[in-house]
């Protein structure tokens, strides 16, 4: 099944309605659905935040190159805050308790453009696509987070700082089947579709065992009610070199009034951004505020 879903998402990607976007941090820190971007762009006039839980289960040996002593089990407490700025941008900031035994402070920092006015062609299938490019980079001080304790592979000793910097080019953009009469729709009454696909690089530096690098595409999908309430996927191809299967999350969002959503679902992206283990639960509460906007 997996194994086709770059195959429906990129399928998914052949007709044409356009319109307005989702604009809720991710777990990973920018406007996205789960761990991965899309080429939305938070507000100017709000302050978005939130506060969940997730968890990480790693069985031994399914670390990619790195394995494991034993099985992982991870508590991970995270806020994140995201605001837009000048229109075209946005920043944001995502701080991470993990908890296995010790505990391990995770920051990551970055922020989004988007530049689809100034690159893509204003006709055609690409005429109300968004485009963004973005980043951000991570830091993981303790020795708790690194692999030499927190993973159970190296003595301590050899890793106390692990960093990271990424960098991703994303497209989104709102669609429906083609040709379809059950997929018809007029604000406020219909479905709505929104499909991404992006590619996404990362560099991850163990301080003095080196760095390993990412370069992988990545898609997303997400279904929106008439009432907003939302049910997305997510999918990035494996790294080799870092991996031991595909990035692959889902995700149920439901918004409580204008101001606050709460999402449930499964991952299996860790904190620095990697798929690592099983399908783990997650739960959020997003809050934007002032309410400006409405």
């Amino acid at each position: 099944m997996r194994s086709l879903l770059p195959v429906l998402l990129v399928a998914v990607l052949v007709a044409v309605v356009g319109a307005p976007a989702l604009a809720v941090p991710s777990l990973g820190g920018p406007t996205g659905l789960v761990s991965l971007p899309t080429a939305d762009i938070a507000p100017t006039d709000e302050w978005q935040t939130a506060f969940g839980y997730r968890s990480l289960k790693v069985e031994a040996g399914a670390l990619g190159m790195y394995g494991l002593v034993d099985d992982l089990n991870v508590s991970i407490w995270q806020f994140g805050f995201l605001k837009g700025v000048a229109g075209d941008a946005e920043i944001w900031v995502t701080y991470q308790r993990a908890t296995n035994g010790e505990d391990a402070d995770v920051w990551r920092v970055g922020g989004k453009y988007e530049v689809a006015e100034k690159l893509l062609p204003r006709s055609g299938f690409l005429s109300d696509t968004k485009m963004a490019i973005g980043g951000g980079i991570g830091r993981y001080p303790d020795d708790a987070i690194s692999p030499a304790n927190f993973f159970g592979v190296w003595e301590p000793a050899l890793l106390t700082d692990t960093e990271t910097r990424d960098l991703y080019v994303v497209l989104t953009k709102q669609l429906t089947p083609a040709g379809g009469d059950t997929w018809e729709w007029e604000e406020p009454t219909g479905t709505r579709i929104i499909a991404t696909a992006g590619i996404y690089y990362m560099d991850v530096d163990f301080d003095l065992l080196g760095s390993e690098t990412l370069l992988e595409p990545f898609f997303g999908v997400a279904f929106l009610t008439p009432k907003d309430l939302t049910l997305a996927f997510e999918y990035r191809t494996k790294c080799e070199d870092l991996e031991s299967e595909a990035l692959f999350s889902s995700l149920l969002r439901y918004p409580v009034d204008k101001s606050t959503t709460v999402e449930f679902g499964l991952t299996n992206a860790s904190p620095i951004g990697l798929a690592q283990g099983d399908q783990a639960v997650f739960a959020r509460l997003t809050y934007s505020f002032p309410v400006s906007a409405y």
